[in-house]
């Protein structure tokens, strides 16, 4: 996926999709851990606890650890 950013033919506009693919994958992280959160909260018979934790973890980590890399990845390189 970063290799079909990479062969873009304007830096200036890759540098910018990174940076708000970025961006939106870390809002999709937050909007995820309060979903998780208030699902908790409400503890409807039907919701299993534990596996609305850990699928909730899982999405939250790895949208957050892509997110953070493609922000780190569209930074220019000194």
């Amino acid at each position: 996926l970063i290799s079909l950013f990479c062969n873009m033919e304007n830096k200036e506009r890759r540098q910018t999709l990174l940076q708000e693919t970025g961006n939106f994958l870390v809002d999709i992280a937050k909007l995820v851990l309060g979903g998780v959160i208030l699902a908790g909260i409400m503890q409807y018979e039907t919701i299993d606890q534990t596996a609305l934790f850990i699928v909730g973890s899982i999405v939250v980590v790895t949208c957050f650890c892509i997110g953070l890399a493609f922000i780190v990845y569209s930074k220019p390189k000194k």
